[in-house]
């Protein structure tokens, strides 16, 4: 057995062994194979080695295959497709800086979080009345959280520089992508080859920018504005993640001509002409999610002492699986809990929606509702876990 046109076939270890005893039997003659012997010890031995190497055999042939391969044989795999397993990536969040107006900020300075997370500016700003808005971008790699209004601390000084905030929570950083992340990041960039088509734009942006994780395009095909302000015949990007000159920059090349854009992110793009283009795009509107979880143990088993973090921590990981306008339902988090915390007898969940992090909302027992342009955001600060004793 080896490569067939069925592909890659293998004997089982059992059948191995008995390859080996019958041979062994054609040139010995009769003579005790049980495993209580010492000949059917040897040939224990060796059908293991052998198996050993058939296993290596099989995963050679295996790592070929972006379903079945795995670690750097996933990397080598996925690159006949054009895509290369994304690193670790940074957050980057939009900080309204403030002070003397015309004052010129550099691309690189920096300012921090109140939990010492140092951001820098993606380019160069100069300061209007009112201040200006610029992308920054986090120092180091991973989940490293921006939360709304945190960004305060001025870290690089510049004359007439005199504050800074962000209004929204920050775009979080990642680790680098798993196997799993990377198998289903190639299948959703089949389309990278063409351009124009919604899935190709999609498919573009998701491979080509760095540090985008969802996209979502929305289409208006009629002659008229649509309820949301689309133009006609235009469409919305909705993109997570990324520089927004990259995006931008990337929109151009890929865009049907003549079709407009639409978006609350505006960049210019110089084309080949020398004419600045507009390129519009939308960041996720943020909503925030609240949570009040009630837990009833059953008294019989073993109730976790810091059940309050567990389920927590199986709620927020739940939460943190949705993406661009995904729904929330309050029904998805049951399983989570249930399984997460033993010794449970009753969960009662409930969810709250706001637009400001800092305000809790009322609870229902009810799904929320996220439109295709919002994502639902997830805190363990914004879950409320009750134990009926």
């Amino acid at each position: 057995m080896s490569l067939t046109a069925q592909g890659f076939e293998r004997p089982t270890f059992t059948e191995i062994r008995a390859a080996i005893v019958e041979r062994m039997r054609d040139i010995y003659g009769p003579i005790n194979t049980g495993p209580e012997s010492a000949i059917g010890q040897q040939i224990a031995i060796m059908a293991e080695r052998e198996n050993l190497l058939w296993d290596a055999q099989e995963a050679v042939y295996l790592s070929q295959y972006p379903d079945s391969a795995a670690g750097r044989s996933l990397d080598g795999a996925v690159q006949l497709t054009g895509i290369t397993r994304q690193g670790a990536t940074r957050t980057v969040v939009t900080a309204q800086l403030t002070g003397d107006e015309g004052t010129i900020i550099p691309q690189g300075s920096q300012a921090s979080t109140g939990d010492g997370d140092i951001f820098e500016t993606v380019n160069t700003v100069t300061l209007g009345s009112t201040g200006v808005d610029v992308q920054m971008i986090a120092l180091e790699p991973g989940a490293v959280l921006a939360l709304a209004g945190t960004l305060t601390n001025i870290e690089t000084p510049v004359p007439g520089w005199e504050g800074v905030n962000n209004a929204l929570d920050g775009d979080t950083g990642r680790a680098v992508e798993t196997d799993p992340e990377l198998r289903l990041r190639r299948l959703e960039s089949l389309s990278v080859t063409g351009a124009g088509t919604v899935e190709a734009i999609r498919s573009r942006l998701l491979q080509q920018v760095s540090d985008v994780t969802a996209v979502t395009i929305i289409e208006n095909r009629t002659d008229t504005v649509d309820v949301d302000g689309r133009p006609p015949h235009s469409f919305e990007t909705v993109v997570q993640g990324g520089l927004n000159q990259d995006i931008g920059d990337l929109l151009w090349q890929v865009k049907p001509a003549g079709i407009e854009t639409f978006g609350n992110i505006t960049v210019g793009v110089d084309d080949s002409q020398g004419t600045v283009q507009a390129l519009s795009f939308t960041r996720p509107v943020q909503r925030y999610i609240w949570v009040r979880v009630t837990l009833t143990p059953d008294g019989i088993g073993e109730f976790p002492a810091d059940v309050e973090a567990v389920a927590t921590n199986a709620v927020v990981t739940k939460g943190d699986e949705l993406g661009v306008g995904d729904d929330v339902l309050y029904q998805s988090f049951y399983g989570p809990l249930y399984r997460e915390v033993p010794g449970l007898e009753l969960a009662v969940i409930e969810l709250g929606v706001s637009e400001d992090a800092g305000i809790e909302p009322t609870y229902s027992a009810a799904n929320v509702e996220i439109a295709a342009n919002e994502l639902a955001l997830f805190l363990d600060t914004r879950v409320t876990v009750i134990v009926n004793e």
